[in-house]
């Protein structure tokens, strides 16, 4: 109790600390050192036991399952594959037709124009590294032929993007390439 003669103390704030605080910081550095820069080795509460491999065990799958999709289909049932792309022309090579038809415009090279009684032929190199004579309006895969003229063949090149406003692009395989860049 205070009395009227008596003056208020100030308190200072003791911080407690346990007897063998300062001996636990020490020994926990050291603990720490002697990890960092001790011998290196490391103990272990149970060895690492290096796995052999059991003549049970599944052996993985080769590359060639994983690509191949092995044992999955999709059966589409009328419906579009929602995996493919609706921009992208077709992947699977087996859908299309043999000979010119089956060939993209961008897989075909111009080799030679005939001229005829008729008209011109054009002569082209396939991807089977078959030559093909095509005549004004035969069909490739993603085209057609639109018109030849004594240099250069001139597709008309379906495009199957619902963004573009055109449907059909015109793309022009010239008998002499080197010279299509210098006009």
């Amino acid at each position: 109790m205070m009395t009227e003669n008596d003056e208020p103390r100030t308190v200072t704030p003791v911080r407690f600390r346990s007897p063998g605080h300062r001996s636990t910081r020490l020994s926990l550095l050291g603990a720490f050192a002697v990890l960092l820069l001790g011998n290196g080795t490391v103990v272990y509460a149970q060895q690492p036991q290096e796995s052999q491999p059991s003549a049970t065990a599944e052996q993985p799958a080769t590359p060639n399952e994983v690509t191949e999709g092995s044992g999955y289909t999709y059966d589409a049932k009328g419906r579009r594959d929602p995996f493919r792309s609706l921009v992208s022309g077709p992947v699977d090579e087996r859908l299309r037709p043999p000979g010119l038809k089956g060939m993209l415009i961008q897989e075909v090279s111009l080799r030679g124009i005939v001229k005829t009684g008729s008209g011109f032929i054009a002569m082209i190199q396939g991807t089977d590294n078959k030559s093909y004579f095509a005549r004004s309006g035969e069909r490739l895969y993603d085209g057609s032929i639109d018109f030849i003229i004594p240099d250069k063949v001139v597709f008309r090149q379906e495009i199957n993007d619902p963004l573009r406003l055109e449907k059909y692009q015109k793309v022009e395989k010239s008998l002499y390439p080197a010279e299509e860049g210098k006009k």
